[in-house]
């Protein structure tokens, strides 16, 4: 890394580096930057806000066998481990019972021993469940035809619990995870916090929006629900219900998709056949399946040139690049630690603790580097997490499908063409074959594939495919050579379909008077009896509520482009330019709230 690369930015002793820019010429069009730049629709469209609070955006993820994932219920299940009249029906004597909670008051080491020999299993059952009901730290085990109690400290009582697991052929707790406004991964790091349990031990079938609320299933391998009992009153951002025990764990893309309720402020349209006319005709041709703008992270230096030099195999230039400094980090710490480093390179210092910091990606990579030196920058890389790593190189293919996609539409428009990938069935197939003369006319757009470049996938028997070389040969990459000794920088590629069908459309038209109206409930509103706010005197202002369901992977906000015919970037910035100024500040209030909260809730944790 070159630490003489420097740029002054600020008035302070020393210049600092400042985070590089990937495309000055796109800045104002991020779409353009990352492939984004057709439309199938022709209509003229209308101006509207998305995501202008986070409240505005709910998402319910759609399990793998078609059911809608709510949060219905908060109660703590203790799935028939009854202990209610574990007294009254307990074959021990007063003598004993009396014993056993003097053991439990006094943290003593000594044993009590109770003969079974005369009782049946399902009485030294009862005699176990009674002794943990007692005192979780009361171990109690059958050894010589007596179970025998003694005090065990705390921290073995998780071993215990799964021992004593209420249904063996269920292993797994299930259970529903909804959350406001923060990153799927930011939140089970905080859940498992507040558990004392490492984040690893959680599994989820997708990463859900951050800016929204969004209900999804989580799987945890023998951890009864009384462990989160306390989650729901401590963190306003997180709720957890709906629990159950399970078979299996959830993996990543074990769902069919995502069911979207969307509010979109301050449409200018004024024909509501207008709007009725883009939806069906949304609802018709589908959308163009574009990997949205959040794929590709919110930084100055986007995600996806990381991702292009860890494949270039340039892994200076990509540590370089993670740590870089960018004056638009919103955490004040974070952007002095990057500034620190890039002003001194003494990573010593500044873990050393002369700048507060939290966990992170930076301070991953900095103790990789403070570990490994310059001798060893996979190493150093190896120490972000591994799904982190993962998101820089699939930010890299999905800029290249993008871009592939967007000429394949200005080329050939929507036509199938001979050579062209399909697959029979988008949700369950991952089988692709070849369109044929043949076959070509009973094959259906939304069949169609594009393959994510890597070393174990098809190209298509078409020029396409040239494209795709001549893509990577442009930023260094041989699209022969994708497959890496170190297997966390190899990509084996995938395939993704080429435009989407929506289902089950539902829209209609609100207006409302005020600007931080709230139209939409989510699930735990409607657990709250919390009606919306919405003020219908003089209908100020007129808004459009979508609902619809796509499949995994898609991007609502790619959804929403197809029918207001507008770019994301543009919908979400509209509101600065409009007469809105006045209530700008009272909109951001719902954002810094929350931030707080969050702030508390980490503080509480740490």
């Amino acid at each position: 890394m070159d630490s003489n690369d420097k740029t002054s930015t600020e008035t302070i002793d020393e210049p600092v580096r400042k985070r590089m820019r990937t495309d000055n010429s796109s800045v104002t069009n991020p779409e353009e930057t990352v492939g984004i730049t057709q439309f199938l629709s022709n209509h003229e469209g209308f101006d509207g806000i998305i995501k202008y609070r986070y409240s505005d955006f709910l998402v319910n993820e759609i399990s793998s066998d078609g059911v809608v994932i709510h949060l219905t219920d908060l109660s703590c299940p203790d799935f028939g481990q009854n202990k209610s009249n574990l007294t009254t029906n307990v074959p021990l004597s007063d003598e004993v019972i009396d014993r056993l909670k003097a053991l439990s008051q006094t943290h003593g080491k000594d044993l009590i021993s109770i003969p079974v020999d005369d009782l049946t299993k399902e009485q030294r059952t009862s005699i176990h469940h009674f002794v943990r009901s007692i005192n979780i730290n009361l171990k109690s085990e059958l050894v010589n035809g007596s179970i025998q109690v003694t005090y065990q400290p705390i921290a073995t009582q998780v071993r215990r619990a799964t021992e004593q697991w209420p249904d063996k052929s269920k292993p797994y707790l299930k259970f529903v995870l909804y959350k406001e406004n923060r990153d799927t991964m930011d939140t089970i790091q905080n859940l498992g916090a507040c558990v004392n349990m490492n984040a690893s031990l959680f599994q989820y079938a997708g990463i859900k929006d951050k800016r929204g609320k969004t209900c999804q299933e989580v799987t945890i391998h023998k951890v009864l629900p009384s462990k989160f009992k306390n989650i729901n009153q401590r963190i306003p951002s997180l709720k957890v219900g709906n629990f159950q025990l399970c078979e299996t764990p959830l993996r990543l893309g074990q769902l069919q998709g995502n069911r979207f309720e969307i509010f979109i402020r301050n449409i200018t349209i004024e024909s509501n056949e207008n709007i009725k006319c883009y939806v069906n005709n949304f609802i018709e041709k589908g959308f163009i399946n574009y990997f949205g703008l959040q794929r590709f992270g919110s930084r100055t230096l986007a995600t996806q040139t990381v991702g292009k030099y860890l494949l270039q195999h340039n892994w200076s230039q990509a540590i370089d690049a993670i740590l870089a400094y960018d004056e638009t980090i919103t955490q004040d710490w974070l952007r002095q630690l990057l500034y620190q480093w890039n002003k001194t390179h003494d990573i010593k210092t500044i873990l050393d603790g002369t700048i507060p910091y939290r966990r992170s990606i930076e301070v991953d990579l900095l103790r990789g580097l403070q570990k490994h030196d310059q001798t060893n920058l996979i190493g150093a890389l190896s120490s972000i997490p591994r799904n982190t790593r993962l998101l820089y190189l699939h930010a890299y293919q999905s800029m290249i499908w993008n871009k592939i996609v967007s000429k394949r539409l200005n080329t050939y428009g929507t036509e199938i063409l001979v050579g062209d990938l399909y697959m029979n069935d988008i949700h369950n197939d991952s089988n692709v074959s070849f369109v044929t003369e043949i076959n070509r006319n009973d094959i259906k757009l939304e069949q169609i594939v594009l393959p994510l470049p890597g070393y174990d996938i098809k190209y298509p028997l078409n020029d396409i495919h040239s494209w795709y070389r001549d893509l990577l040969n442009e930023d260094g990459i041989k699209i022969d050579q994708m497959k890496y000794q170190v297997k966390d920088y190899s990509l084996p590629g995938n395939y993704r379909q080429f435009i989407v069908r929506t289902g089950q459309v539902d829209y209609r038209i609100v207006h409302y008077d005020n600007m931080n109206d709230d139209p939409l409930q989510s699930d735990y509103d409607r657990l709250m009896n919390r009606d919306n706010n919405l003020k219908l005197e003089l209908n100020k202002y007129k808004g459009l509520i979508l609902a619809f369901s796509l499949p995994k992977s898609s991007y609502a906000t790619m959804a929403l482009r197809e029918i207001l015919h507008r770019n994301e970037s543009t919908l979400q910035t509209h509101h600065k330019e409009e007469q809105l100024s006045s209530t700008k500040e009272t909109i951001t209030n719902q954002d810094e709230e929350q931030e707080q909260e969050q702030e508390q809730e980490i503080e509480d944790v740490v």
